[in-house]
């Protein structure tokens, strides 16, 4: 079985034995890919990151609101949506730090830390990993914003 390193230049795949990348030219080194398999515990968070934001949502708006009807009407009109947005872009960003920790050029997906799809699938197919934590982020998306569009109604 072939065994693929990543470019530490420009993050391509190149064959083990190959002595430079064919995209940029940069010689190849087995040290150019330290982590194989990075950790995914921080994107499986990030894939139910949706559903979390919407819970600490709530709550922020139970503490600040006078009754649970205000409570109800603040979450109907989406009045804590930056929680959300706050906790996705964190998780990206600190799973970018993670991979930049562990010697992982990021150049290709990490400038895409604020549009967190975008991030969840070209972090899946930089590693050749199932996209699965991607499709369960727009799932949960999707429900969150199903869901949110019925509360207070």
């Amino acid at each position: 079985m072939s065994t693929f390193l990543n470019c530490q230049h420009c993050s391509h795949q190149i064959h083990e034995t190959a002595p430079a990348c064919p995209k940029c030219g940069a010689p190849a080194t087995k040290a150019s890919s330290p982590v194989s398999n990075p950790n995914n515990k921080i994107m499986w968070t990030l894939a139910f990151a949706p559903l979390i934001g919407l819970f600490v949502e709530s709550i922020v708006a139970g503490v600040f609101a006078p009754s649970q009807y205000y409570a109800m009407q603040d979450m109907a009109a989406s009045k804590y949506w930056y929680i959300s947005l706050i906790l996705n872009i964190s998780l990206c960003m600190g799973d970018e730090a993670g991979l930049k920790k562990d010697g992982i050029n990021t150049a290709n997906f990490g400038k895409f830390s604020i549009l967190v799809p975008v991030y969840l699938w070209k972090r899946a197919k930089a590693f050749n990993h199932s996209p699965a934590y991607f499709w369960t982020w727009i799932g949960t998306f999707v429900f969150v914003q199903l869901s949110t569009a019925f509360i207070g109604g």
